[in-house]
């Protein structure tokens, strides 16, 4: 791929962080591409971001119960995560045993069945807040 696509890359994803700047998507996209371009200062930069927003979630719980689910404030954060962790999405059901969650039920590369909570309360509510304006 020419420098030029890894410029134009660097702009959209900017753009994007312009709009939410939590994106881990986003600063993984951007740490990842100025590594490829050698910008090691860039790509320490990102990467600095990128895992101190996926920090802030998994050290808010353990992730195995509801009521010590990992506290996330948009629902995208709970597919990166389960992306970072390399687990198939099988089935995802609101629970509300012990808080508000979102129960997911996955597999990993091994064939295993696993079962992870997210903390959604504040998801609701950014939800609920947006009805109101």
């Amino acid at each position: 791929m020419s420098e030029s696509k890894y410029d134009s890359i660097i702009i959209t994803t900017k753009k994007m962080l312009s709009i939410d700047y939590t994106s881990m998507t986003a600063h993984k996209i951007l740490r990842q591409t100025y590594k490829i371009l050698g910008d090691t200062v860039n790509a320490q930069k990102y990467k600095t971001i990128q895992f101190g927003l996926l920090m802030s979630i998994v050290k808010s719980g353990d992730g195995k119960s509801c009521a010590t689910g990992w506290s996330v404030v948009q629902v995208s954060e709970e597919y990166f995560i389960l992306r970072m962790l390399g687990v198939e999405l099988n089935t995802q059901n609101i629970d509300n045993n012990g808080g508000i969650c979102d129960r997911m039920e996955v597999v990993d590369k091994n064939g295993e069945k696993k079962v992870y909570y997210f903390e959604i309360s504040n998801v609701l509510k950014g939800r609920e807040n947006l009805k109101k304006r």
